[in-house]
């Protein structure tokens, strides 16, 4: 039971990540772009560890705990990444490509 919910979560983690790297080569500009791959990164990532993260909490196993860690480091250093290089980018001159209208 609980294996087959793992996988569940694997699956999902490698839908989103296709899906993601579909957007990274289909969107217009830099900006759109880097959202595509932050989205990569906060949802195939971090499902994949968090799979990985059960699987060794039910062997009652220290890596659970680092995984853990990983997973919120992740969470709070990717998006500020991602914000820091959008910013610099606009600063050099890089503008957004504009929408249809």
């Amino acid at each position: 039971m609980i294996e087959t919910a793992l996988q569940i979560v694997l699956y999902i983690a490698g839908i989103l990540s296709v899906i993601g790297a579909i957007g990274m080569l289909r969107f217009p500009d830099f900006y759109t772009r880097s959202h595509a791959a932050t989205m990569i990164n906060m949802s195939g990532i971090v499902f994949a560890l968090l799979a990985l993260m059960v699987s060794q909490a039910f062997q009652m196993s220290v890596y659970a705990w680092k995984i853990l860690f990983i997973i919120i480091l992740l969470l709070i250093v990717n998006p500020a990444n991602t914000y820091a290089l959008a910013n610099a980018a606009y600063k050099t001159g890089i503008k957004p490509k504009e929408g249809k209208k």
